[in-house]
């Protein structure tokens, strides 16, 4: 981690592990999408390739929470409060632009291009139309993917909408929180005896349509995750000697194999937790690469951090252009199957085409409105965040 005199933090290589979390959620698409389309696939039967994308997000609800609540902590400590129509100022300019685009294309456009057609999908596009595209507009498309059937290509704004609703809260708790580490705690055994709750009373009562509801959307709403990532931002901001425990390259080689391990032999009755696991562990590494100046893993140079930089475009583009490169490779009788020449056209066209699609958003779309929000900053952040 850096910090000029001016106040510009820079957290070293994040933006090469934002860029490999992107990538962890196109892996796991591109398997899921071959599969609803009836191609081969490696989706159902590697519980790795499932799993990737899921912790591609926890990594992505862990880091949010690391970088927010530093920044947050930094600027309360420097100005002795926290501008919150500021910081929400900021996040609108960051993360609205994009998100609305892809909302409008996958409601308004793209169900009338015949091409990108996904029929598995395709078929829930014109029930519930008018609830399901309000709650999108509304920044709620966790609780529309709880109520509703996903959107074809657009189905992983949800994580979107969970990280939006957890910063309407949380510069109002660092503003007025007198002890951050407790709201964190707080807010984690909350939200998970919550979760609990849910299940058990599912138990009970397995035909209540608000229950069926209710228990998806608690379970896309991680923001323990979030949270964890937090307790790691307020023991590196406050330069406890604890943190020096995670600056051990063996622990965080640990940390990655042990995130296998869960992987393939997490018992069944304990997974709905896992997440908080693997948010810790993800901590771990955060805070090893970010902030540990004899970290091993290196991945900080010019290509990380412009693969970091587009990596929001990357995770919103991605299932357009992988039900595009399908497409075309239907139409030009291209077979798709598991042999490696195959499975090589697929995913280097798909992370190639996506890289470009987000790197041409970032530079002519996105960058317009991160230049604005510099207007509103405070603390900067050299990532772009």
């Amino acid at each position: 981690m850096n910090i000029k005199p001016e106040g510009h933090i820079y957290f070293s290589g994040l933006n090469g592990l934002r860029f490999f979390a992107a990538i962890a959620v196109v892996i796991t698409h591109i398997e899921l999408i071959k599969y609803q389309s009836g191609y081969s696939e490696i989706w159902k039967n590697n519980k790795l390739i499932f799993e990737l994308g899921s912790l591609g997000v926890i990594f992505f609800f862990v880091l949010s929470g690391f970088l927010i609540t530093y920044l947050l902590l930094k600027e309360k400590s420097v100005t002795q409060t926290v501008a919150v129509k500021k910081f929400y100022l900021r996040r609108i300019l960051r993360i609205w632009p994009l998100y609305y685009f892809i909302v409008l294309l996958g409601f308004l456009v793209l169900p009338n291009i015949h091409f990108l057609d996904n029929a598995y999908l395709n078929k829930f596009m014109n029930t519930n139309f008018v609830p399901n595209f309000t709650l999108y507009l509304l920044f709620l498309p966790n609780l529309a993917f709880a109520t509703f059937a996903a959107v074809p290509h657009i189905g992983q704004t949800w994580s979107i909408g969970v990280e939006e609703q957890f910063y309407v809260l949380w510069p109002v708790l660092v503003k007025h929180c007198k002890n951050i580490l407790k709201a964190l705690i707080l807010v984690i055994v909350v939200l998970f005896a919550l979760k609990v709750l849910v299940l058990i009373l599912c138990k009970q009562f397995p035909d209540s349509g608000a229950l069926k509801i209710i228990k998806p959307f608690l379970a896309m709403t991680k923001m323990e995750s979030m949270a964890i990532g937090g307790i790691g931002a307020y023991y590196l901001f406050t330069d406890n000697q604890k943190i020096k425990f995670f600056y051990n390259n063996i622990l965080m080689f640990v940390a990655l194999i042990l995130i296998v391990a869960l992987v393939y032999f997490t018992p069944a009755f304990v997974q709905d937790g896992a997440y908080l696991v693997f948010s810790a562990l993800f901590l771990v590494i955060i805070l090893n690469v970010s902030s540990n100046p004899n970290s091993i893993l290196k991945l900080e140079n010019k290509l990380f951090k412009v693969l970091g930089n587009i990596s929001y475009g990357i995770y919103m583009y991605h299932l357009i252009v992988i039900a595009f490169v399908l497409s075309t490779l239907k139409h030009l009788n291209i077979e798709v199957n598991d042999s490696f020449t195959s499975q090589l056209t697929v995913y280097g066209s798909t992370i190639l085409l996506t890289v470009l699609v987000s790197y041409i958003s970032y530079t002519y779309f996105e960058k317009w409105f991160l230049n604005l929000k510099h207007k509103f900053t405070i603390i900067k952040s050299g990532s772009n965040y």
